[in-house]
């Protein structure tokens, strides 16, 4: 397959592609006002990297997107039936982003009526190292990719949405397994233990580190980390869970959780 003409040519759903002049062998195309595709070739020429943008296209952070991607091709470029990968490291002028993460064709719809191309572009988009644990199973990857709830990877002038798992108790009910949940979901039950000694919040962050809070005695207990352990006051539990979930995105903005 010749995938550089296959991009640089006009059919296959890539009208007027142009190459992109910031990186040889890739191209930008627009579908429509506001929703612009990028690809550029792997140093093998025998893979794609997709970069799609909604409404927040910037050419330069692209590029610099993509050519991260080919310069770690040995960790994002994962075989066909692995979910993501992730690739630290990423920096560009005026933009927090710090890891950028490549979705497989088990996962995103590119190019699907052509099943040899489909397989070999990697869907590829820049992202906070807090969002993505990188050994997701297929079906957290895909919560993550394409569900509203999950991480808006397209969106190029976002905050981090941290990667959450929970499961609680501050009611009569119990849920057995941790799922994915938003941060504020989780700030409302961490503040729903108090006067609640039977219940308890438990979160899972991305470096699945599980930590629990419980309430007791006018304060919440946190367990799970050796340096966080203990008593708090409720403004001291959140900056603690806030730090867990954000990592070394915090200054990029934290106001999902801030509310």
């Amino acid at each position: 397959m010749d995938l550089a003409a296959t991009f640089s040519a006009m059919p296959n759903g890539m009208p007027n592609a142009t190459p992109l002049t910031a990186l040889p062998d890739a191209w930008h195309w627009e579908m429509a006002p506001g929703l612009d595709f990028t690809a550029a070739l792997s140093e093998d020429r025998e893979h794609a990297f997709q970069c799609f943008a909604l409404r927040s296209y910037d050419a330069g952070l692209v590029a610099a997107v993509l050519s991260f991607a080919r310069a770690h091709e040995d960790v994002v470029l994962t075989p066909p039936d692995r979910p993501l990968g992730i690739a630290e490291g990423l920096a560009h002028p005026g933009f927090a982003f710090d890891t950028v993460v490549t979705f497989g064709p088990v996962l995103h719809r590119h190019q699907e009526q052509d099943p040899a191309l489909h397989e070999a572009i990697r869907a590829v988009q820049p992202a906070y190292r807090c969002e993505f644990a990188g050994d997701e199973s297929e079906q957290d990857a895909s919560f993550l990719f394409s569900r509203a709830a999950g991480v808006p990877s397209t969106r190029l002038d976002r905050e981090p949405h941290p990667f959450l798992k929970m499961r609680y108790k501050t009611d009569t009910r119990v849920l057995p397994e941790r799922d994915f949940v938003s941060t504020d979901w989780l700030v409302k039950e961490l503040r729903a233990l108090e006067g609640r000694p039977d219940g308890f919040v438990e979160y899972e962050n991305y470096r699945h580190e599980v930590r629990r809070a419980e309430w007791a005695d006018g304060q919440w207990g946190l367990t799970g980390d050796a340096t966080e352990a203990g008593w708090h006051r409720i403004d001291e539990l959140l900056e603690l869970v806030k730090t867990s979930l954000y990592g070394p995105n915090l200054a990029a903005g934290t106001t999902r959780f801030d509310g």
